[in-house]
């Protein structure tokens, strides 16, 4: 029964322990070798890193009176071998190495042949920048892979359906760090090229820099670097740049980030079309204007041609008009002439026209004179 028991607090349990490894003359003052990783320089000129082989890692802490006698400037992937004592941080439960002292081996094992993969894949071409396609940021649908319950999933499916909500969203869960990582990020990676994505996301979010070795995988890279639709890679270091983020169509630092270059936001759509909207009245606007200012010219210039038109024809009838007045027979009876008409009112216009005995009415120009014709003369 737990009643019958000594009950501890936390604290009392991690100060024994402390004690117990504080006390074993086999944990002090002892050489580790082992890679940097994580190395950071404190405010008050404290050094925290990690020890790292291939299986194991251990934080690491050095304070500034031993770090200002280093001979060289540590940073991550050098291979050291350190003179520590082992010590528990109480506070938290947690041990850490508690180094006086720092030497230099070389580059660590492990970024080396990171290096000699990387050198080797380059040769290959599958880094190569024309091999990078473009991203369709109007996709129907975008495959994501990462880790099931993480922030990484929340943050990319959030902004997707945030910036581009018509989009279906496919999502391939898989292990991001530890030794199952890398064949559960490539069985769910086979998985998404059985699906019409437009992009693929894979990726994950923070994390110590030693838990990204899943993302340099060989196979992983190769399957990558084959891949049916273009991927972006979203690793989620600035500075830690993987396999996976070169051999990727695009790289984003954060999952918010690849979910910002995998759509469009749609809120830019909607004020372009609404910019396109009011430059379409601004321009029907502009051509109404013109072509109220074209009519009223062509207005002016169809009355100035009607009027010269009617001018013209003015002038026209009226010398038509002269034209008949010097014809009217009227005319030529005020110049001194006369007509004469027989009985039947015909014009004598010849001596055939009339016989002695006939009268004949001779109009003049202010009247008419009839007379009996007493002969005619050939």
């Amino acid at each position: 029964m737990i009643g019958e028991r000594n009950i501890y607090s936390v604290s009392d349990v991690n100060r024994y322990i402390k004690s117990v490894i504080s006390q074993d003359e086999n944990l002090k003052f002892i050489s580790v070798r082992g890679e940097l990783s994580n190395f950071k320089h404190g405010a008050n000129g404290h050094l925290y890193f990690s020890l790292k082989d291939k299986d194991s890692l251990i934080n690491c802490a050095m304070f500034a009176t031993y770090a200002n006698k280093l001979a060289f400037d540590p940073k991550d992937g050098d291979e050291v071998v350190v003179l520590a004592s082992v010590d528990v941080y109480t506070a938290r439960g947690t041990y850490q190495l508690i180094a006086y002292e720092m030497n230099e081996i070389g580059q660590g094992e492990m970024l080396l042949q990171l290096e000699i993969l990387k050198k080797a894949l380059q040769k290959e071409g599958l880094f190569d920048v024309s091999r990078k396609r473009d991203i369709n940021i109007y996709p129907r649908a975008i495959g994501v892979i990462t880790a099931k319950n993480g922030a990484a999933v929340r943050d990319i499916v959030t902004n997707i359906k945030r910036r581009y909500p018509i989009a279906d969203i496919y999502v391939f869960p898989s292990a991001v760090q530890g030794a199952d990582a890398p064949k559960e990020l490539l069985k769910a990676f086979q998985k998404s090229q059985e699906y019409d994505l437009d992009t693929l996301i894979i990726g994950r979010g923070g994390g110590a820099s030693e838990d990204l070795s899943a993302f340099n995988d060989e196979t992983l890279v190769r399957a990558i670097a084959n891949s049916k639709m273009p991927v972006i890679a979203a690793v989620g270091h600035e500075i830690d740049v993987t396999l996976v983020d070169y051999v990727a169509d695009k790289r984003a630092s954060t999952p918010t980030g690849a979910a910002e270059l995998a759509t469009v936001d749609m809120r830019e759509i909607i004020q372009n079309f609404q910019d396109s909207i009011d430059t379409m009245n601004r321009s029907l606007r502009e051509q109404v204007n013109d072509m109220k200012d074209d009519v009223a010219s062509l207005s002016e210039e169809l009355y100035e041609a009607m009027q010269d038109k009617l001018d013209y024809l003015a002038r026209e009838i009226k010398g038509r008009k002269d034209q008949l007045e010097a014809l009217n027979p009227k005319q030529v009876l005020n110049r001194g002439y006369s007509i004469s008409m027989n009985e039947k009112g015909q014009v004598v216009s010849s001596v055939k026209d009339v016989k002695p005995g006939e009268k004949i009415k001779t109009s003049l120009k202010d009247g008419s004179v009839t007379s009996t014709v007493e002969s005619v003369e050939d």
